[in-house]
């Protein structure tokens, strides 16, 4: 079972900072977790929130500020920077592009163009519409799921399921027997059900023992 921390080792540094990022990486997580916003200036951003409201106390939506403009107020990192210190670190990658957006698709088109030619890189979404585009741009995409009708199509081989609802849904993990799955955002061991099912865990505390659970 692989271990991605979830906007980095964010239970002990800012979310998606570099600080959280490499403090994943110094405790061995397997991979790394971001979501994916573009500024005004279209660059892509690690960043959860359509505004800076929860990180910075500042309500100005993310993309309507440059990227200089939100260095200023935090301490934020691009998708290029991200992809370098995993490529450095040897570390997976797990991207999420975040809608609705004004830029619409200009978002994934934005991802890809950072990843091209790199590898151990999943790009998934919520948004069953990027899903389906970004298929048929590059092999290993990712379906996120919240809820149980969200099942009733699955266009992917990789899908992203809230564990509470993989572990009180029997029909929802039927659906996804055949499915390389991943678990969000788990923060206790003892929370994990079927761990035999799970190929990795998207959690805030990367340096929990998931690996007792692989042993089972």
């Amino acid at each position: 079972m692989k271990v991605f921390a979830h906007r980095g080792f964010s239970s002990k540094f800012p979310e998606a900072t570099r600080a959280s990022f490499e403090g994943a990486i110094e405790i061995g997580a397997d991979g790394l977790e971001c979501d994916i916003r573009l500024t005004k200036d279209q660059i892509p951003v690690c960043f959860h929130d359509r505004n800076l409201k929860r990180i910075a106390g500042v309500s100005k939506p993310v993309a309507k500020l440059t990227l200089r403009e939100l260095q200023e107020v935090t301490d934020i990192t691009t998708l290029r920077e991200l992809i370098e210190l995993a490529n450095k670190k040897d570390k997976e990658l797990l991207i999420e592009t975040k809608h609705p957006s004004r830029f619409g698709r200009g978002v994934e088109n934005a991802v890809l163009s950072e990843i091209e030619g790199k590898s151990k890189i999943t790009v998934m979404s919520f948004s069953l519409f990027a899903v389906l585009w970004l298929r048929k741009k590059i092999c290993s995409t990712g379906y996120v799921v919240a809820h149980r009708w969200r099942l009733l199509f699955i266009p992917t081989e990789i899908v992203a399921i809230d564990f509470k609802l993989f572990n009180r849904s029997r029909w929802a993990r039927k659906r996804l027997t055949k499915k390389i799955v991943y678990l969000w955002t788990v923060n206790d061991v003892k929370k994990i059900k079927f761990p035999e099912r799970i190929k990795g865990v998207i959690s805030d505390k990367p340096d929990l023992p998931f690996f007792l659970l692989s042993s089972r």
